[in-house]
């Protein structure tokens, strides 16, 4: 099974979890798209303005710095010198398992499409993707399209599950592999796995132990869609519960419950 990845440009967390995936199946993967950490028209800039307004200084300027320093450590280890026994970018990871690379593409563009059909791409996982996926796309890759959601579906659609989840003081959180149909983080799961959540663990902390189960996550999946075992479980949309992006209240009410983001 032809196999190409969709995946965010955050260097934070998601090459470990690429390094993961390709260890497994890179003979396989054809190719790997990059995508921008900004959601749908927006900028990088104007992301990380609207990230300055919502959270305020501290907490992104913290994160700025380890930003800085995770992107120094890429320029300098991965690109000058050329190593990839540290992998400090999404890119370092591909060119250390030797992956074709795209970036800053329209995945949906009929250009890109005949890139994967030309391939003969079969299958598509996308990890934290920032892009929708339309039909002519889904429908020319015969075994799907799966997404890595950060949370148990059907609750906690859309954007920022990891805050929700800790803001509403859930005992458990957990990441959903699923297949991609019409609509958000709509379709059938094919994989789920649970942490405990703990009343002293951050944000960063819930962040980080999401992906290390979506890594182990996303393998599970794609080995059960190849040997087409997969026991489907239902994404029931009566259950579903859905949000989007943080506004100032939200985090007000965050800081008030005695919550870190770090």
């Amino acid at each position: 099974m032809i196999k190409y990845v969709f995946i965010q440009n955050d260097p934070f967390f998601l090459p470990k979890v690429l390094d993961k995936y390709l260890r497994e199946f890179a003979d396989s993967t054809a190719g790997i798209n990059i995508q921008s950490v900004a959601q749908g028209k927006r900028t990088v800039l104007q992301t990380a303005r609207d990230l300055y307004r919502l959270y305020g200084l501290r907490y992104f300027l913290w994160k700025l710095r380890r930003y800085l320093w995770i992107k120094l450590k890429a320029k300098i280890v991965n690109d000058i010198f050329g190593s990839t026994r540290s992998c400090f970018s999404v890119r370092a990871v591909a060119r250390k398992y030797c992956i074709p690379v795209t970036e800053a593409v329209d995945v949906n563009s009929e250009e890109f499409r005949r890139h994967l059909r030309m391939l003969g791409v079969q299958f598509i996982v996308s990890i934290s993707g920032t892009q929708l996926y339309k039909k002519p796309l889904r429908e020319q890759t015969p075994r799907g399209i799966v997404n890595c959601h950060g949370a148990l579906l059907p609750r906690y659609r859309g954007l920022m599950p990891s805050f929700w989840t800790l803001l509403n003081r859930e005992p458990v959180g957990g990441v959903s592999v699923h297949y991609v149909d019409e609509k958000l983080d709509n379709g059938p799961i094919i994989v789920q796995r649970s942490y405990r959540i703990h009343p002293h663990d951050s944000l960063e902390d819930i962040m980080a132990r999401s992906k290390d189960l979506a890594a182990e996550a996303i393998i599970e999946a794609v080995r059960l869609v190849e040997s087409q075992t997969a026991t489907l479980i239902l994404n029931d949309p009566g259950k579903a519960t859905s949000f989007s992006m943080p506004q100032r209240a939200d985090i007000d009410r965050f800081r008030a419950a005695g919550l870190r983001f770090y």
